[in-house]
Order: C-alpha cells, then sequence, then structure tokens
C-alpha cells in the first residue's frame, strides 16, 4: 500500500514550508533514508529523507508552499500502484495531464479557464509564514484599464503594509473590497482583456457564472436583465437573503458607500439568482423611501463601534498567546541608580554636533544591552523546543509602537555598533515601522528584545517573551528618590527598574542574577558603555 509524504515540522514555531528542489524525480524508485527533496522554513533549508521505500510520486510541485502535515507526495510499494496514483490522482503530479473537467474531485477551474479572456488575480504570500491578507486600499477603480506592473492595491500581512503590481494588463473587476481579509491565493480581483470581456463578467456576475446558457437561463426564468435570456413580468420577485449573504466585491463597496444593510437588498445574480450584483443594489437606491419610524427617546443611546481584529494586531494577539502557553516565562525586576546614565546623555546632547546625531537614553540601553547580553550565551539564543541556538552577536529586536500595535525591527550586532551607528539605525527603522515600510527580513532574525516604557507612568512591567528568543529585557520610567549618597548623607538620586521576562526552561535564577550584575554595573557606570 502506498505511503504518503507529508511536510515535516523542523522547529516548534513551523506553520509551513516551502519546497524548494526535489531531488528525487517523478517514478524514480527511492530507498528509505534518501533525500527526497529540500524544503525552507522562516529560519533555514532541511533535507527530508524518505521514511520508507518505495516509487516517488511527486503531489507538491517545487516552488509550492504547504503546510505542516499536509500532503506533498506518495511512495507506491510496486509499478502498478504507482501507475494507479498516477491515473486517479494525476491532477496533483507535475508531468500529467490536466484533469478533466468532469471528474467530480477536480477542483474549481480558474476564471482563465472558465471565461476566455478573463485572468483571475488571488491574494499574493508576502512571506513564508503568511496565510491571509487584509486590503487596505485599491490604488485603481473599478472597470479601470491597468497595465502590467501597475500598482493597484495595498495589502497588509502581519507584519507591514505591501504594494501590489497587477501581472497582466486589462480591465480591473474587484472582487475583493477594501478592508476584507482574504486567504493566500483566494481570488481577489479579476482582469478582463477587453471592454466587451468585462461587461459580461460584471453582469454575469464573474467568471464562474458566464460559463450558464442562454438555454439554461430560459430554463430557469432568468432574472438577470441578460440580452441573451426572455424575461417575463410573470416571475416573482425572489426574497431578500437570509443567513449567510452572497455578493460581488462591486456590490459590497456600492452598498458600504450608500449605507445599504446586503440583507435587504434582493439578488439576482449568480447561476442561480441568489447573488447580490451591483445592479442590485442600483436597484434598492431607486426603491421609494418609506418614513422613519420614531426612535425611542431615551436618556443614554449606546453605540458601539466593532473593530474586525486583522493584520498586525491578529498576528500579535496570537503570537503573545502562543509565547505564555509554550514556555515557563518568568520576570525579576531590579532597580538600578540611572543618575548617571542621565548624566552622560546629556553630555552627549550637548556634543550633538560632534556626534552628527542626538543620543537618546533608548540608544545608550540599547548598547549597553548589546555589551551585557554577549556575555551571556543562554539568553542570547533562540529555543525551539528541542535544540538551543546561541549566537555570536546580538541582533537587538527593538519594540517600537505604531497606531496598529508593536512593530519590533531588528538592529544587527549591535553588541559591535557604536552608540550613534546604533542612534542612526534607530531612527530609520522606527520612522519606516511606523509608516509601514519595513522589509520583512528587518523583522527576523532577532536573539533578544528590548522594550522601554520609560517615557509612560510605567514602573514595573511584565513583557513577554519574542519567540523563538528565550528573553527579553524591559525599562520603567526614572522617577527621582531620596537615596543614601556615599557619604552617608541623603540626596535625590534617580531610579528605575529594569525588568528582566525570561524563559526558565534555559535560565534559572543564577543566570538571571548575573546578567542583571552587569546590567547594573553598566548603567550606573555608563562611561564604560561607551568603552
Amino acid at each position: 500500500m502506498s505511503v504518503e509524504i507529508v511536510m515535516p515540522r523542523a522547529g516548534l514555531t513551523m506553520v509551513e514550508g516551502t519546497i524548494s528542489n526535489w531531488k528525487a524525480a517523478e517514478g524514480s524508485q527511492v530507498r528509505k533514508g534518501d533525500v527526497l527533496m529540500e524544503y525552507e522554513n522562516e529560519k533555514s533549508m532541511i533535507d527530508c529523507e524518505a521514511l520508507d521505500s518505495g516509487i516517488l510520486h511527486i503531489v507538491a510541485p517545487e516552488g509550492e508552499t504547504v503546510q505542516v502535515g499536509g500532503l506533498i507526495g506518495y511512495l507506491a510499494q510496486d509499478q502498478a500502484e504507482y501507475d494507479a496514483l498516477v491515473k486517479g490522482g494525476g491532477t496533483a503530479a507535475p508531468a500529467a495531464a490536466p484533469a478533466p473537467a468532469e471528474t467530480p474531485a477536480a477542483a474549481p477551474a480558474a476564471p482563465a479557464a472558465s471565461a476566455a479572456g478573463v485572468t483571475e488575480i488571488p491574494m499574493p504570500r508576502a512571506g513564508l509564514t503568511m496565510v491571509e491578507g487584509t486590503i487596505v486600499k485599491w490604488n485603481a477603480a473599478e472597470g479601470e484599464q491597468v497595465s502590467k506592473g501597475q500598482v493597484v492595491m495595498e495589502y497588509e500581512n502581519e507584519k507591514n503594509t505591501i504594494e501590489y503590481e497587477i501581472v497582466c494588463g486589462g480591465y480591473l473587476h474587484i472582487a475583493a473590497p477594501e478592508g476584507e481579509t482574504v486567504q493566500v491565493g483566494k481570488p481577489i480581483a479579476y482582469v478582463a482583456d477587453t471592454k466587451a470581456q468585462y461587461d459580461q463578467l460584471v453582469h454575469s456576475d464573474g467568471p464562474a457564472a458566464s460559463g450558464v446558457s442562454a438555454a439554461e437561463d430560459a430554463e430557469k426564468g432568468c432574472a438577470r436583465n441578460c440580452p441573451t435570456c426572455v424575461h417575463t413580468n410573470a416571475a416573482p420577485e425572489a426574497a431578500p437573503v437570509k443567513g449567510r449573504i452572497r455578493a460581488t466585491g462591486l456590490a459590497k463597496k456600492l452598498a458600504k458607500e450608500a449605507g445599504i444593510d446586503l440583507a435587504d437588498v434582493t439578488p439576482s445574480g449568480g447561476p442561480d439568482g441568489l447573488r447580490i450584483v451591483a445592479k442590485d443594489i442600483e436597484a434598492y437606491k431607486s426603491r421609494p423611501k418609506a418614513a422613519p419610524a420614531a426612535a425611542p427617546v431615551s436618556d443614554l443611546e449606546d453605540e458601539i463601534t466593532e473593530t474586525p481584529w486583522t493584520g498586525i494586531r491578529k498576528t500579535i494577539a496570537r503570537n503573545m498567546f502562543n509565547s505564555l502557553q509554550q514556555t515557563a516565562q518568568n520576570t525579576c525586576v531590579c532597580e538600578v541608580d540611572a543618575t548617571e546614565l542621565l548624566a552622560l546623555r546629556e553630555k552627549l546632547v550637548g556634543d550633538q554636533e560632534i556626534l552628527g546625531c542626538k543620543i537618546t537614553v533608548n540608544d545608550l540601553l540599547c548598547k549597553m544591552l548589546g555589551k551585557t547580553i554577549s556575555k551571556h550565551p543562554l539568553a542570547n539564543a533562540t529555543f525551539d523546543g528541542s535544540t538551543l541556538y546561541s549566537h555570536k552577536h546580538v541582533h537587538l529586536s527593538v519594540a517600537v509602537g505604531a497606531d496598529d500595535g508593536l512593530v519590533v525591527p531588528v538592529v544587527r550586532n549591535v553588541d559591535v555598533l557604536s552608540v550613534p551607528e546604533i542612534s542612526a539605525k534607530m531612527k530609520d527603522l522606527a520612522a519606516r515601522a511606523k509608516s509601514k515600510q519595513l522589509k520583512p527580513e528587518e523583522q527576523t532574525g532577532g536573539t533578544f528584545t528590548i522594550t522601554n516604557v520609560g517615557m509612560f507612568p510605567i514602573d514595573i512591567g511584565t513583557p513577554i517573551i519574542n519567540l523563538p528568543q528565550v528573553a527579553i529585557c524591559g525599562f520603567g520610567r526614572c522617577v527621582q528618590k531620596p537615596a543614601v549618597l556615599p557619604d552617608g548623607t541623603i540626596g535625590p538620586r534617580y531610579k528605575m527598574n529594569v525588568f528582566l521576562t525570561f524563559d526558565h526552561r534555559i535560565i534559572d535564577g543564577l543566570e538571571c542574577g548575573r546578567i542583571f550584575k552587569d546590567i547594573q554595573y553598566y548603567i550606573e557606570h555608563p562611561e564604560m558603555i561607551l568603552v
């Protein structure tokens, strides 16, 4: 009996992998332990070895991204079984002919196949782990003639906003309106080669409906205003749809602009006449308006605002939840004297013309962590649940507040950069983080995270680890307090809390104490940060 080959999991956080290269050819005889293919996760390239012997039948071709546990191939025990696999499931085989249209199990035909001159535009994938995207803005209007390479849309994944360049020219029909979240690979628009094809596409409610013949429409009593159909006034008007509402992207857009509830609109589109199309919205708008009912008088009327949790905020929520569920997190706090650190910062601000930049307290803290964490390999590490990866250099993830939530760009090799170099990199990354212009590679590969809330009235926090890292360090506000000075007198000093959250599976209390000791020394002797 054939053996299924599935996408393996390499690492605790891996959810999908991309097949880079099949090492064994379709139909070749492989043995247990042979390298079948190379696949890529979010960190590296990995070999996949055969767990059994047999004849290889490939289901997922090179370049395809497959979820962990998803089918990528089969190992047939003999030639007859292999031939049956290819013949019965040849839709997935790279060399096999396309599945016949009448095959019940075949996937729905793409618009290019179901309607000549129409190309389906799917939600693109930006990043290995992206599974869905939210359309932020359409830069091209419905029905506009677009050119190949034109930026027609901006969409948001879990990290930033990306511009989408159309892959073909023609007349644009929008299927997914602004604000809608669409799975990767699902259609967001169609492009028709000619204006006539576009008109047919819109009035027939998409390529899937364009295959309905005039005879079928006439037999069903088509409710659409189609030139090939015979309409009678005897057909009763369909009732508004209840439950799940089916509507085209253009219809949704028009309804949103007019403030119309789609549940109140009578549909007429689609092969079954149950999908709302643009003309249904126009027909609803032209209806005589009934006098509004008098609103009940109340002292206080509640107003509820719905905010879909999508894009970056949805990803942050998922990552924070997973971090707490998958690790043994503990937070310790240490109060340090930051008086000398603030004094050093004031001196560097006075020398900003010589330095070429205005140094901040955060710049000094980033450099301090670079020097400190490089001495503690257990803290400057990533962990996948089975293997700890300690790094030579500190790649510091820096939490930056944006409108949609925290963004965490990475300052690489912070342990060897000078303070002015760190300052310049931080200003650039922070500005682009807030405008969602960061590149994907600028948000990955961090080995340790800093979160500084000192600009807010926050003294102590318990930050959550940014997986697959094993620790995160936070800094509270500086507060002037009375303290015992070296000469025994009482005087004002600026105190600041440092809080360290660490994975107790990796870092124990002893190592935590050693890290705090180094942090305290550098903050209370800040000149050593610059050495």
